[in-house]
Formats: C-alpha cells, structure tokens, sequence
C-alpha cells in the first residue's frame, strides 16, 4: 500500500493519545520480557499461554503503527478537509479492526490456557475448554465482519465506489459488547475453585484480586464502547479521536494485566535475595558465614560472671541451615515450574503433596587460651 497522504498539523490531543499509547505499549513490552525472565531463570518450560502472549505483543505494537500513521492525516478535522486522504485512512482502518480483533482474542486464549496449566478441577477445565470454544466462534465472527460487511469487498475502503454495506458502527458496538462479556465470563471461571480452597479468607481474596486484574480491561472496553457511539462514518477523522485512542489502549493493557501476575515468582526470589544478602556476611575458608557466628566478648565489667554455656566467650559457635523441597518420590522439586507438577489447586497452594525439610548444623568448638 502506498501512502501518498496529505499531511495535516497534528492536533495537541492526538499528540496526547499517540504519546500516552507509546509509554504503555513499551510498558507492555517490558512486563512480557520481565514474564519470559522469570519462567527461564526458575527453569520453567514455557506453555501455550506464555507463547499466545508473546504474539499478542506485535499486534498490539501494530495498532499503535497504524494510530501514528494516522495522527498527520488529519485525525479531528472535518472530513471535507481530509478527503484526499479517506481512502488511506480507510484501508488502514481494515487493518485495525483486524489486528484488534486477533491481539484481544489471542489475549483471551492466554488467559485461559494458564487455568488450564494451572487448574486440575475437571469442572473448571470443561468450563474453561467451552469458554476458548466461544471465543474462537466469536473470533471467527468478528474477523468475518471485517471482510463481509461490504459488497463489494472495496466499498469497505473506497466511497467512490458503488456498493451495499450494513451498519458498521451497531456492528463495533455488538462487537465491544461481546467482548466485555467474554472478559467477564473469563474472569470468573476461576472463583469458585478459588472459593474452595482450604485457606484463610483474607488469601482467597487475595487470589480472586490477582485474577480479577483484567477488569481493568473490561472497564477500558466500555469506555470504548461509549466512545464508538459518538462516531459517525460520514465525518470519520473528527469523530475518531478517542475511538482510535481507546482500542488501542484496550489491548496493550490486556497485555499488562494478563501477564504482572506472572511476576510473582520474580518478586519473591528479589525479595528473598535481597534479605539474604543483609544477612550474609563474607564467608571464611570452610564456607561458614561469618554473619552466623554467634560470639560473645569477654564482658569489661569485673564482677560480671560468666556462665557455662555454649555462648562462653571461650566457645566459637557457629550453626548453617539448609531447606530443601520433596515430592513424594523424593527427587528435588526446587528445580522448575511450580505448576508443572500437575497439583490439585489445594496442593499447589498449600504444598500438601511436598515435604519440606529443615536441616540445622551447630558446630561448638573451644578456644584454647
């Protein structure tokens, strides 16, 4: 496709939109490198909701392509000023109601591919199997739409040509609406297997937060909506301002939501590290830390009497502690993905199928004066 466009100042609210649209695409881009990080540093094979996930990523980068393209061809002035570039703009509109279409589908198979990674409940993965159905047909649709909404295929793209379409805008609109309840169809598959589990209610709660994020999304998507209720097809580039601004939020933050719960383990290995390290001091010769060393100094007060304990001043105490995880066939399961194991949910958050054990080593040794 050539663009041979006639170029328009950009108005400040576009400049606005396409800017805040930059921050959160490479926003976006960072949380997916940050999630592919944390599953190949805990040696965790990747699945079928990491990979859909990563190819959501440039078609989200696409839509915002597209809304730069279109920020210098006269988006919010009158149609009557940017008709030399309507058609331009029209086929560029062809191609994001594609990619949109395709980024938020493959962003909903993501989501559910992780319950079914994640979750054995026969119940919940016959839900979810019937669910990524749905999406698919209402994917399908939604392609189809794009293509089929015109007769001839040009008029969708070219006024200048004589043909019959249907309503595009109430087609948007059904579209957005299907969509919202698909998130919220998708968001609550979970709760109730999350509802059942043998933990407190303050930890359910936070589980159903976690997944719950994505209502973040759904809020987005009916603000579109809203949004394409105020375009009118006759005067395009005036009315298309936030239409164009809000479905390209909606994806990228899908994203964003969809994979900073993934972060968990990352956090957690940070945080322990990083309280390690204020306990660990330089090791000695025999691999002690010499942060363990519990010694006492010989008191300076002269009637102070000394007992005879281990913590004698003439006694170097040190001790080292080791934990290790088990499964059931004793083989070391600190080693990879934590829900490659295939546990119930109740196993997997509350270890019930592992082993957890503790090993501590004094050493007591006297120093001769």
């Amino acid at each position: 496709m050539a663009f041979h466009a006639v170029s328009f100042p950009t108005l400040p609210i576009v400049k606005a939109h396409l800017l805040v649209n930059c921050v959160l695409v490479l926003f976006a881009v960072l949380i997916v490198t940050l999630r592919f990080f944390a599953r190949f540093s805990s040696g965790a094979k990747l699945w079928w909701d990491d990979l859909l996930i990563l190819l959501a990523v440039p078609q989200g980068i696409g839509m915002l392509v597209i809304q730069g393209l279109w920020s210098p061809m006269g988006i919010g002035y009158p149609i009557t000023d940017t008709l030399p570039n309507i058609v331009i703009i029209l086929k560029l509109l062809v191609a994001y109601e594609f990619i949109f279409a395709t980024c938020i589908s493959t962003i909903k198979l993501s989501v559910m591919f992780f319950y079914l990674r994640v979750f054995v409940n026969p119940g919940l993965r016959t839900a979810t199997k019937f669910a990524m159905g749905f999406v698919m047909v209402w994917t399908t649709a939604n392609i189809l739409q794009v293509f089929l909404i015109c007769h001839p295929f040009e008029a969708t793209y070219n006024p200048a040509v004589t043909g019959k379409c249907g309503n595009q805008i109430a087609s948007f609109i059904a579209i957005g609406a299907f969509n919202v309840i698909t998130d919220i169809m998708i968001l609550t598959l979970p709760i109730s297997t999350v509802w059942a589990l043998k933990m407190s209610t303050p930890a359910k709660l936070g589980i159903i937060a976690v997944f719950s994020t994505g209502l973040i999304v759904s809020v987005v998507a009916i603000i579109r909506i809203v949004s394409l209720t105020n375009l009118d097809l006759q005067n395009l580039t005036e009315t298309m301002i936030w239409a164009d601004f809000w479905s390209t939020v909606e994806p990228n933050l899908g994203i964003i939501c969809v994979s900073m719960p993934m972060l968990g383990s990352l956090y957690s290995r940070c945080t322990a590290r990083r309280g390690a390290s204020k306990l660990d001091g330089p090791s000695d010769a025999s691999g002690y830390n010499n942060s363990n060393k519990l010694r006492r100094s010989h008191p300076s007060a002269p009637d102070t009497i000394v007992l005879a304990t281990i913590y004698s001043p003439e006694n170097d105490v040190r001790y080292r502690s080791e934990v290790a995880s088990f499964g059931r066939n004793g083989k070391n399961d600190d080693s990879g993905d934590d829900f490659e194991s295939r546990l119930t949910p109740e196993q997997e958050l509350l270890g019930r199928d592992k082993v957890i054990q503790v090993e501590t080593q004094w050493t007591v040794s006297r120093q001769e004066a």
